[in-house]
């Protein structure tokens, strides 16, 4: 065996042996400081679902992912050779309300991704989101179609957070902890299988790296786990109608499973008399 390999092997060995991935002292473990670091770590990866105060006209273009429009770079083009009418129409503020108007689109910028535009009836120019803009060349119904389905997705994140939020106002002592025997296990398979990919890959390898994000990696976990017994407090809350009130109040949507009949007409099902049992199917 090459001397490389034989003492990645025997560091591998040392680090599985002395390293459990886990806390020193798992007796005095804090589960709610557990719990802020390992939601720190996943911070950056949410930033969308991390604003529990939206506001509903800023925010609604951030699930814009229509995919059947022309670029802006496209739409700036096609405006520019009719530089003497007005392209599209925008919600402008006159009176104390908005209404939309006719303007004309000059230009994109590509970082605060927003049109540049002058408003006909008095020649301000301002700038306007993908939203606030629908073009007199393309269909309205397709553009309202795709501010409802912003809307709607705006509706269902908001409903997520509410709930989330209700969920990790649950103190974390009020639920178990993931066993220090699942956490060992978890994170032995982990480093087995990073360790099984080198040997196959033969690359650069640093355990006492892999080490320290295999502890982040045990904080998210346990994290994940304590929210998931948080659930279960509160789906079982839901399941009793005295409490319906007191989510309507909160805007939480009432979670209760469903019973259903899967395949029902697609499989053969077993014979049976059909009058006994049609109420049931039903």
């Amino acid at each position: 065996m090459p001397a490389r390999h034989a003492n990645v092997i025997s560091t591998h060995k040392q680090v599985v042996k002395e390293t459990t991935f886990l806390p020193e002292d798992d007796n005095k473990f804090d589960k709610d400081k557990a719990t802020r670091e390992a939601l720190a770590i996943l911070d950056k990866e949410y930033e969308i679902f991390n604003d529990p105060h939206m506001q509903p006209v800023k925010s609604l273009p951030r699930y814009d992912t229509w995919d059947r429009d022309f670029t802006p770079k496209q739409w700036v083009e096609y405006c520019l050779k009719r530089p003497t009418e007005p392209h599209a129409v925008s919600p402008c503020f006159e009176n104390g309300d908005y209404t939309w108007k006719p303007v004309q689109v000059l230009s994109y910028d590509e970082k605060e991704r927003k049109f540049k535009v002058r408003q006909v009836h008095n020649n301000k120019e301002k700038t306007v989101t993908r939203l606030s803009l629908l073009f007199y060349a393309e269909d309205p119904e397709r553009f309202k179609e795709r501010v409802e389905l912003c809307k709607l997705r705006q509706k269902h994140v908001e409903q997520e957070l509410r709930f989330t939020d209700l969920v990790d106002s649950i103190p974390a002592d009020a639920v178990s902890t993931l066993s220090k025997e699942r956490r060992e296990m978890f994170s032995s398979r982990a480093w087995n299988f990073i360790y099984n990919k080198f040997n196959q890959q033969a690359t650069g390898f640093d355990p006492e790296k892999v080490s320290d994000q295999l502890k982040k990696l045990n904080q998210v976990v346990m994290e994940e786990y304590i929210r998931q017994m948080k659930k279960c407090i509160v789906i079982k809350e839901m399941q009793d109608p005295t409490n319906f009130a007191k989510f309507a109040k909160l805007k939480v949507p009432i979670r209760i499973n469903k019973k259903t009949n899967p395949y029902f007409g697609v499989v053969r099902c077993p014979k049976y008399e059909f009058s006994t049992n049609q109420h049931e199917i039903e």
